[in-house]
């Protein structure tokens, strides 16, 4: 299963061994990370990036949060562009998984409705086991991928929806799914 490691570099400079051991932990258990741009990059390195590499670090981290099953964020340092990597996680139909050393900033993400969303608080003594407990929580709601063909009058369509309503296909279609199975009487019994 691969997984999406992402955290704000000021998050990086104030809990560098944080970062290093849950980057770590997610290797230990099997996982595959999508990116290790959050283990390799120095604070220093990422706010001197030019424009254009500010565009491609940007596209880059979209690309590996689509290939990832699983998403976690470390957010003990606020963050917007964290929160908006969180969003878009979710927005894509990941499993999110929300972790940091104090409360007081996960309470924004607590108030997130979403069955996707996991929240963690973990101090140095027991990260291992936290980060450990939450990622298995998260794989166990990592979707099934499930291809099916349509015709070009339907792809049109979906990619209307996508266009105007800024709603991912493949959430509109399980928000369909999820309406019609509700409205099932066969299927709740």
């Amino acid at each position: 299963m691969k997984v999406y490691f992402g955290s704000s570099p000021r998050t990086k400079e104030k809990y560098p061994e944080s970062i290093r051991s849950i980057f770590e932990k997610i290797k230990k258990m099997g996982y595959v990370h999508t990116s290790d741009w959050v283990y390799k990059i120095s604070p220093e390195e990422f706010y001197a990036l030019s424009d254009k590499e500010m565009e491609k670090h940007h596209k880059e981290m979209m690309a590996s949060i689509k290939r990832a099953d699983i998403c976690v964020f470390e957010v003990s340092v606020h963050s917007l562009s964290v929160g908006y990597l969180v969003n878009f996680s979710l927005e894509t139909g990941k499993t999110v998984v929300v972790v940091s050393k104090n409360n007081s900033s996960l309470f924004l993400f607590k108030n997130i409705n979403s069955d996707r969303l996991i929240t963690a608080t973990y101090s140095d003594s027991n990260l291992d086991e936290k980060i450990g407990e939450a990622l298995e929580s998260a794989s166990k709601g990592v979707d099934v991928r499930f291809n099916f063909f349509v015709s070009s009058k339907i792809l049109a369509y979906l990619d209307w929806i996508a266009k105007t309503k800024r709603v991912p296909r493949s959430v509109f279609l399980r928000n369909l799914i999820e309406r019609e199975m509700k409205k099932d009487k066969g299927f709740r019994e």
